[in-house]
């Protein structure tokens, strides 16, 4: 069976997801080409993949180092996308480590570099993000769906605290997925932790005007964080900016 096969059995829910080869991300990305490359964070770059059959998928590609992201966080994340199933959170295909080399200039001497990257599978979802939106689309938005996708990123939200026990620590628009039928699918578990393993971080990870304020202020996580952050993107679809407008406005 080929990889490609198996890529496309997965989405066809016969398979679950897995370790896929670097071939097969780099062919259907045509070598993780620019004119690919639907979007970048702070963690990575993301590229659209399209199979044999048209069928297209998302991959993101993550070096890892100190100023990307580490191993820890990304079986963080891994760990959080294997065990989510839900049609408000982006569907997981599958994953792959690769380690390749670069030519660095150091003093007088080219050596090469090793360079780790992980790569991630997702469905692709090619409404764009929430912010997109918000910023386009927000006057001419009737009530009735920026409702639907308020309820939307609470039923994913609730899924994530309540069945799977996950903070998702970094919940903003751009971390929330549009479908053609603007159903919200929250992405992105690069900061997500374990609520059993919940603790005070030291490092400081997030978006300003999102992050709770005792996150920010004492490095405390808890579902609570996600909490605020979702109050502000609600206030955000409601009125078109993140803080409260002046009542007498």
């Amino acid at each position: 069976m080929s990889a490609e096969t198996v890529l496309e059995r997965i989405l066809n829910r016969d398979e679950e997801p897995r370790d896929l080869p670097l071939a097969l991300l780099q062919h259907i990305t045509k070598h993780f080409c620019e004119e690919n490359k639907i979007g970048q964070g702070g963690f990575g770059e993301v590229y659209k993949g399209e199979l044999r059959n048209g069928i297209v998928v998302a991959v993101k590609r993550i070096d890892v180092n100190q100023i990307t992201i580490d191993d820890v966080s990304f079986r963080r994340e891994f760990n959080s996308l294997m065990n989510t199933n839900h049609q408000n959170v982006v569907r997981f295909l599958g994953f792959c480590s690769n380690t390749h080399h670069i030519p660095r200039k150091e003093a007088r001497e080219i050596n090469l570099v090793n360079v780790r990257e992980r790569i991630l599978c997702f469905e692709y979802i090619g409404n764009g993000s929430l912010d997109k939106h918000i910023t386009d689309e927000l006057r001419g938005l009737e009530w009735e769906p920026r409702y639907e996708i308020i309820a939307g990123i609470c039923k994913g939200l609730l899924y994530l605290h309540e069945q799977k026990k996950i903070i998702h620590m970094d919940l903003k628009p751009p971390n929330i997925l549009l479908d053609d039928h603007k159903v919200p699918k929250i992405t992105d578990f690069g900061l997500s932790r374990s609520n059993d393993k919940s603790h005070t971080m030291g490092h400081r990870f997030g978006t300003a005007g999102y992050i709770a304020p005792e996150y920010e202020k004492d490095g405390k996580t808890s579902f609570k964080c996600d909490i605020y952050s979702l109050g502000v993107i609600i206030t955000e679809l409601a009125t078109g900016c993140k803080t409260v407008p002046d009542k007498n406005n």
